[in-house]
């Protein structure tokens, strides 16, 4: 039987995704949409002939951003064999606008009814058979997040799939154009007797917590507090503790595969290419694996839980003197993970003004791939305040982008101030399933990275390592390509107090992969474990010019992946490129001035 094609529309936050999950688990493949950078996610509904495409949430089909769009171009144009329609069952007045568009469009839908639980618990109640009977389409209540029903949904889908179970509407419209106030009177003839939504108690869980964690006053330093409490997790006791043991791990792989290399005989070159090239770089790189895992980790459950929502509302009185709003809050927050999602995801802004200058603002917040690089120096030179400090990182690249974006934009990006509506979910307990399973995705693409990026840079840097421009092989790094292309670069880094070539050399690498600065310095050191490279960078580095090094990888320009999708958020080559030059400068500027002032404290 061939493959059927369900679209999975509905609101932001109706429990979408979460769907999504339950049906397909690991059946998931991740790419864009064709002529856009919104990520696009499809995945074989478990013991199912269907793939299920997620589409980007909407309020409605006539949206104006262009994640929006592409739901609306999918429904329309691509006509699915099925529309599996999710819908807020505690807020079902907003969710049935979509509905009702989708029936206009004479497309085959299934209702999923979600969030039944939690309509119960606030004392509401709805007849799925009434509202079934007055839409003409199927409407099943379920709970995404607990699985309850989901059989039934199965069954529904499986009805649809041949035909049965889809009447005509009683609110068909007969092709005629509808406004929005026609839908909107729809929607209320459609609940009218059948549901009821419940008391809204103001001493309901999410309204106390909304009080304390959206109060005028606290709420920027709760969040500051949290984001303290997460580096303090990160760089304390438990992150250090699970390092320690990634880096036993490493020192054991690299004995035993030495020891391989010996028993198969393998020539000299091979065993140092493989020790101190290729597994010298992605080992160092897997060592700081426990601490990226425990930030993404801690996003996860901000996202899971609400609150990610919460610090959109929080932020948006500050991204406003950027020339924000605070929808711009979540691809930043994307950001400390990654650069590139984070740059996709600011399609869901409908200004294409805010699109842009969120863009600008995102090299400025630290991806996880910076990450090892701050533990490393951190660590090596100031481990008494290694928490705060790297907390001081994050902090001081939100408020310099916060600050370059208002420069940049000027008086021509101060016009009017479109207000700020978006949905505060209610707080959730997150589910340990999705938790993993985010937590494995995100781990799975940094040890892909490692496995394929940083495997094929760290044995082309050791080879360059090792061989002159004339093709002669030598044991001195200094005389190698490496060499030859570090003094090069070297005197331009001199001002930043960090002029060594091997410096140089691995903050080119940086551009690659941000990552791979470590592997770099890890590969032209020669070191083996953590402790070697630790030492090297402490003869090779001042406590003032680590901080300057820090703060120049903090803010140069990004990866050649980022940087190729900030290129096309921007509209083109020119701007791209002229951003990366401006960020780089800007980097070399404040890493001089930062270097300067640490002279009075840490003097040479």
């Amino acid at each position: 039987m061939p493959n059927r094609t369900i679209g999975l529309a509905g609101n932001p936050n109706c429990g979408k995704t979460t769907l999504f999950n339950r049906l397909t688990g690991a059946r998931q493949v991740t790419g864009n949409w064709p002529g856009v950078t919104v990520e696009r996610k499809e995945g074989q509904v478990k013991g199912k002939p269907w793939i299920l495409v997620d589409l980007p949430g909407t309020y409605s089909l006539a949206s104006y951003s262009p994640e929006e769009r592409v739901a609306r171009d999918f429904l329309q144009d691509t006509q699915p064999d099925l529309v599996l329609n999710v819908v807020d069952a505690t807020a079902l007045e907003r969710n049935l606008y979509l509905t009702l568009q989708l029936l206009e469009q004479h497309l085959p839908v299934v209702v999923a009814l979600n969030l039944c639980d939690q309509l119960h618990k606030k004392g509401g109640q709805v007849d799925c058979k009434a509202l079934s009977s007055r839409l003409g389409v199927p409407v099943i209540p379920i709970s995404a997040r607990s699985g309850e029903n989901i059989g039934g949904l199965i069954n529904a889908l499986e009805q649809a799939e041949k035909g049965k179970g889809i009447a005509t509407s009683f609110f068909a419209y007969q092709g005629k154009p509808q406004t929005e106030q026609a839908r909107y009177a729809a929607v209320r003839d459609l609940l009218d007797g059948i549901y009821d939504s419940g008391n809204v108690l103001s001493s309901g869980i999410t309204e106390k917590l909304d009080d304390i964690l959206t109060d005028r006053y606290l709420a920027i330093p709760i969040f500051l507090f949290i984001m303290l409490l997460m580096f303090t997790v990160i760089f304390g006791p438990p992150g250090m503790y699970a390092k320690g043991l990634a880096e036993q791990g490493v020192q054991a792989v690299s004995r035993w595969l030495g020891t391989a290399l010996e028993w198969i005989g393998a020539s000299w070159w091979a065993k140092e290419m493989a020790l101190e090239g290729i597994w010298a770089g992605v080992g160092g790189m897997l060592t700081f694996l426990p601490q990226m895992a425990l930030l993404f980790l801690f996003l996860s459950l901000l996202e899971d839980s609400g609150y990610m929502a919460r610090g959109a509302f929080v932020m948006d009185r500050l991204l406003r003197k950027a020339g924000l709003s605070g929808k711009a809050f979540i691809p930043l927050l994307m950001g400390f993970g990654c650069t590139t999602p984070a740059a996709m995801a600011t399609r869901t802004l409908e200004r294409e003004r805010e699109r842009k200058l969120t863009v600008l603002m995102l090299p400025f917040f630290s991806c996880g791939a910076k990450l090892p690089v701050y533990v490393l120096f951190s660590a090596a030179f100031f481990p008494k305040s290694q928490g705060l400090l790297i907390f001081g990182l994050y902090l001081f690249g939100v408020l310099l982008g916060i600050f370059w974006v208002r420069l940049a934009s000027g008086a021509a990006h101060r016009g009017e101030e479109a207000p700020f509506v978006m949905e505060l979910p209610p707080y959730r307990l997150p589910t340990l399933s999705g938790i993993l399973r985010h937590l494995w995705d995100k781990c799975k693409g940094f040890v892909v990275k490692a496995g394929t990026v940083i495997v094929s840079l760290s044995a082309l840097m050791w080879l360059m390592q090792h061989v002159t421009f004339s093709l002669d092989w030598t044991e001195q790094a200094g005389e190698s390509m490496f060499g030859a292309i570090g003094r090069c670069l070297a005197p331009l880094f001199r001002p930043l107090g960090f002029g060594s070539w091997q410096a140089a050399v691995s903050l080119l690498a940086g551009i690659v992969a941000k990552e791979a600065v470590v592997s770099s310095m890890a590969s032209l050191y020669a070191c083996g474990n953590a402790a070697g490279l630790t030492g090297a960078l402490q003869g090779a580095f001042t406590p003032a010019s680590a901080l300057s090094f820090l703060v120049f990888v903090l803010l140069y320009m990004p990866c050649v992946a980022a940087f190729a999708t900030i290129r096309r958020e921007l509209g083109g080559w020119r701007a791209g490129i002229l951003a990366m030059a401006e960020q780089t400068a800007a980097a070399y500027a404040v890493g001089f001035a930062v270097y300067r002032l640490a002279l009075l404290f840490f003097p040479a």
